[in-house]
């Protein structure tokens, strides 16, 4: 499995959280790529205490969602390698408890403001630049945004853009 470009016109953000048990940290990566596969954006930030699997993925997508808002892009398709957080989002089935209020407000900012953008499931090997910036989002100090790209994805964006 392979990362593929989104299709003409659309943008495309990948999204994952790493979990160091060490640093007691969830970190969130996200990439954002644009219909040639060139690189537009990338951002790392982390939560802590260390939380579930299923929670830090949906705070992950959560922030991504919020943050292709505040760059004002609309026409973005987000993929994350956690299926059940996918699943979840677009289940009828109501969650009373902390991921059911996440998922919640994901499906409002996609019901509102991105509503012509959808969340998508793919592999982890077609997730790999999310993977690295989640696993480099834990050992950081602070939160960083990128307009250029991160040395830890550089060899990654350059082979998935042929």
């Amino acid at each position: 499995m392979i990362w593929v470009k989104p299709s003409h016109g659309r943008y495309k953000c990948n999204v994952d959280a790493s979990f160091s048990l060490t640093h007691n940290k969830v970190g969130i990566g996200m990439c954002i790529r644009d219909d040639h596969g060139r690189f537009v954006a990338a951002r790392t930030q982390w939560v802590e205490p260390i939380l579930d699997v299923e929670h830090g993925e949906a705070i992950g997508l959560l922030q991504a969602l919020k943050w292709a808002v505040d760059l004002q892009l609309h026409d973005i398709d987000f993929e994350m390698d956690c299926k059940r957080v996918v699943d979840s989002l677009y289940s009828k089935r109501t969650y009373f408890s902390d991921l059911g209020a996440i998922l919640g407000d994901c499906r409002t900012i996609l019901a509102s403001t991105l509503v012509n953008s959808h969340v998508k499931f793919i592999r982890r090997q077609a997730n790999e630049v999310a993977h690295r910036l989640a696993g480099a989002a834990t050992s950081l100090a602070s939160f960083h945004n990128f307009i250029d790209i991160p040395t830890c994805i550089y060899d990654i964006i350059m082979n998935e853009m042929r």
